[in-house]
């Protein structure tokens, strides 16, 4: 069985590192984009999946998409 977060408020609980300071919106939109550009990785393409049909993610999952996320935001800004 695989181990999943529910994705609500606690999940995305700020923690001291700034990778946990994206909200829930923030990743779908994220991952919205990343599939609509053809740029998503495989995790992110089965993770979109899971919170759409599941309203869950892997927890290991969901800590690549935020480093990937906190990447792109010091890469832009």
């Amino acid at each position: 069985m695989k181990n999943y977060e529910t994705i609500n408020e606690e999940v995305f609980e700020m923690n001291m590192t700034r990778e946990d300071n994206f909200g829930s919106s923030e990743i779908m939109y994220y991952l919205e984009e990343m599939i609509s550009m053809d740029m998503g990785k495989d995790y992110e393409l089965e993770a979109y999946q899971d919170i759409k049909w599941y309203g869950k993610v892997k927890k290991s999952t969901l800590k690549k998409i935020k480093r990937n996320m906190y990447k792109l935001y010091n890469e832009k800004f």
